[in-house]
Parts: structure tokens; C-alpha cells; sequence
């Protein structure tokens, strides 16, 4: 088990939680997936993060005193499954075979060892709960409406009117996407 000894104070912005489902918004606690590899974008670095993230996205209403150790790199692991699914989804393919199926192996271990009601600190307890939750989300987001955002790779739910968002906020990477159009338009 990990302590958590100082407040927990959350880092995330409402700019973080652009996803419109708790699993992409975790799938996209990694900085830039456009970066090449090597490049230093995770954003679930610590327990800590991990706890502040969950509040934050409202997984639960009031922090654990401890985490279970090892719940970053679970979280983690949940959260690059999410993304494999997801991902080949807004491509339209099909979720991958390898991620789904460990998605629905994780939560159903979870559900069968009652982390789900045992509390937040058991161990397991928050991959499995996320697991779930991507799960759930394969059935219930409209496959149609999944998209992966053209500039950074964030995935979100297009809930725009004709379906046609294509920047996971026009405020960050529609206006960089904007911005570099036009600078090319003036070079080129």
C-alpha cells in the first residue's frame, strides 16, 4: 500500500476531460500521441496523479488514505488497452482482439473478487473499475461517433450536430491547425 501523506490537490483542468466518457478521457492522460517515442508525455506519473485524475473525473467523490502499490502501472496499462480499442475504432476497424479481451478480463476479475465494493484502496480495485467502464463504453458509445483528434491523437465522443468535429478542442488544436495552415499558406 502507498500513503498518500500531503492533500492531494488535482493538477487536471477541465481541458483534460475533453473525452465525453471517463475512458477516453483516460486514455488521453498521455500528453501527445503524435509525439514520436522517447519524448516525455505521461501524465500519470505518480500515485498521486492516479488518485487526483479519478477525483477529478468523478471515478470517486472522496480520496482513499492509501492506494494499493503498483496502481500506477495497472492504471497505465488499463488506460494503453483503452486506447488500442478506441483508437481502432474511430478508425473504424474493429476493437482489437488482444486489449478487448484483457479489458474483459481485468474487469471481470475485478468484479468477481468484489473490488468493486470493497473500497477504492484494495488492490486492484481502480484499474478494474476503469477496465469496466471501457468495457461498458465498447457497447455503449456510438462507434460512428469516436474520433481521434487530427493534430494531437486525443480520442473523444464527436457530439457536434453534423459529426464532423475533428480537433479535440478548437481552442488548442484546431487554432495550432489553423495557425500552421496559414503560415503555410503564406510561405507556400
Amino acid at each position: 500500500m502507498v500513503t498518500l501523506t500531503s492533500r492531494v490537490r488535482p493538477p487536471w483542468e477541465d481541458a483534460h476531460f475533453i473525452g465525453g466518457h471517463l475512458v477516453l478521457d483516460l486514455a488521453n492522460t498521455v500528453f501527445d500521441r503524435t509525439l514520436p517515442a522517447g519524448e516525455d508525455v505521461e501524465l500519470l506519473r505518480s500515485p498521486s496523479d492516479v488518485l487526483s485524475w479519478c477525483l477529478s473525473a468523478g471515478l470517486f467523490d472522496e480520496a482513499p488514505e492509501s492506494l494499493a502499490s503498483g496502481v500506477v502501472a495497472e492504471t497505465r496499462t488499463v488506460r494503453e488497452q483503452a486506447w488500442a480499442v478506441f483508437d481502432a475504432i474511430a478508425r473504424g476497424e474493429a476493437a482489437p482482439a488482444g486489449p478487448f479481451g484483457a479489458l474483459l478480463e481485468r474487469a471481470g476479475k475485478g468484479l468477481r473478487a468484489g473490488r468493486a465494493a470493497a473500497g477504492w484502496a484494495s488492490p486492484g480495485a481502480i484499474p478494474a473499475a476503469l477496465a469496466l467502464s471501457a468495457v461498458e463504453a465498447v457497447f455503449t458509445l456510438p462507434p460512428a461517433r469516436v474520433r481521434a483528434c487530427g493534430r494531437c491523437g486525443w480520442l473523444f465522443l464527436d457530439s457536434s450536430r453534423g459529426g464532423r468535429r475533428r480537433w479535440c478542442s478548437m481552442s488548442v488544436c484546431g487554432n495550432r491547425e489553423k495557425a500552421s495552415r496559414h503560415r503555410r499558406g503564406l510561405t507556400g
